[in-house]
């Protein structure tokens, strides 16, 4: 999966019309809540095989942040 599928995937994940990009800042989105980060981590690991806990996501302030934890 590529920088751009990532988004674009996120975007789905997150339910927004918002544009995404590795510097969006994730408490900046209205989307992001605890569902959205559950969402992300049920995608995190369908697609890179990676499990993370809720409090994981204290330490990641970006979109860029989850990218790198992918690997991407």
């Amino acid at each position: 999966m590529t920088r751009d599928e990532f988004l674009a995937e996120m975007q789905e994940v997150l339910q927004t019309d918002a544009e995404l990009t590795a510097d969006t800042v994730l408490a900046d989105l209205d989307e992001w809540d605890s569902l959205s980060i559950m969402a992300t981590m049920a995608f995190l690991d369908k697609h890179f095989g990676i499990k993370m806990k809720l409090a994981d996501f204290r330490v990641l302030s970006t979109l860029g942040d989850i990218m790198d934890k992918a690997g991407l």
